[in-house]
């Protein structure tokens, strides 16, 4: 029902945003199961992917899932919250994750994925809950196919999915917006000292191999060790919640190391640009710099590392024991 066309004089039904990002189906079909309990509960509710939704100030709440994949959120329903981070803190937000294929979304609670953790703080979330996902026997492309020949099946269970949409059915009339901050992880002046950190390492690391060996040796090891440097630094970066996503920061620390080389290195120290003319001396080194960055922040952001939870928002309307499955 649109707003526009209700009866005059009488009240305005809440307008819910549910939307999604799926890949396999699994996740579209919790969103219109959670969507079809809130319209039976009398809100007016918008169901789209997470890729389509284009205007949020239209909303008076919304439900995000994501579909899970190694311990990452759908990039639909990634990319939905963090390019309208101020317009979900305007209003009471839940989020939900599907992925496990098995029960253990029924039978405890599960800790929340880092990633998705991160995004409940940056808009003040109200809540999450993961429940069960679908693969299908059929699956196509690399993983899911492989993963279908020992995990298919249809883990979603339909009664608690409805009991979850239902508690929040409950709690939306007089919920508000949660408590909003940015991790620590996200700071910008925490992801640049990072990048000329490595920089610096990788400076002081050349000028001493330039004191011991040959120049050929040198640039051969120091194209060893930058990416070494800067995987040590990715391990300890990426360990904090909140941190950015693995490639924006190894677009950003390789341009930082490109940036401070040709104003230190070739701009005040050798006053020529020659040294961007070795692929070797320089090309190499940030492209593995690049590359470094990008997998362990991978791998990192991959594994369920034991995170602290956010902090949530509960209102005294809250039902925070069936919420929390």
């Amino acid at each position: 029902m649109d707003p526009s066309h209700a009866v005059a004089g009488a009240p305005r039904r809440q307008r819910v945003l549910v939307t999604w990002g799926s890949k396999l189906g699994g996740t579209e079909g919790i969103a219109r199961i959670i969507a079809e309990v809130l319209e039976h509960e009398g809100f007016d509710v918008v169901a789209q992917p997470a890729s389509e939704v284009r205007d949020l100030g239209r909303h008076d709440a919304a439900i995000i899932g994501g579909a899970l994949y190694a311990n990452r959120w759908h990039r639909d329903a990634r990319r939905l919250v963090m390019r309208n981070v101020a317009a979900l803190r305007r209003i009471p937000v839940w989020l939900f994750s599907s992925g496990p294929l098995d029960d253990s979304a029924d039978r405890r609670t599960l800790p929340t994925p880092s990633q998705v953790a991160a995004l409940i703080e940056r808009i003040g979330a109200r809540g999450h809950t993961t429940f069960g996902g679908r693969l299908p026997a059929d699956a196509h492309g690399f993983p899911a196919a492989a993963m279908a020949k020992k995990h298919s099946g249809d883990w979603r269970n339909p009664e608690r999915i409805r009991s979850w949409a239902s508690d929040v059915a409950h709690v939306l009339p007089d919920a508000r917006p949660g408590v909003a901050h940015d991790p620590p992880g996200r700071s910008l002046p925490r992801l640049l000292a990072h990048g000329v950190a490595g920089w610096a390492l990788c400076a002081a690391a050349m000028a001493s191999l330039l004191r011991l060996t040959s120049t050929g040796v040198a640039i051969a090891a120091h194209a060893v060790l930058a990416p070494l440097i800067f995987t040590a630094l990715a391990v300890r970066y990426f360990q904090d919640r909140g941190a950015r996503d693995p490639v924006p920061t190894a677009l950003t620390w390789s341009a930082t190391v490109l940036l401070l080389d040709a104003a230190i290195v070739a701009g005040a120290v050798q006053r020529d640009l020659a040294m961007f003319r070795s692929i070797t001396g320089t090309w190499l080194p940030i492209a593995l710099i690049f590359l470094a960055t990008w997998f362990t922040g991978f791998i990192i952001s991959t594994k369920p590392w034991p995170r602290p939870e956010p902090r949530s928002d509960t209102s005294s309307h809250a039902r925070p024991t069936r919420l929390a499955h």
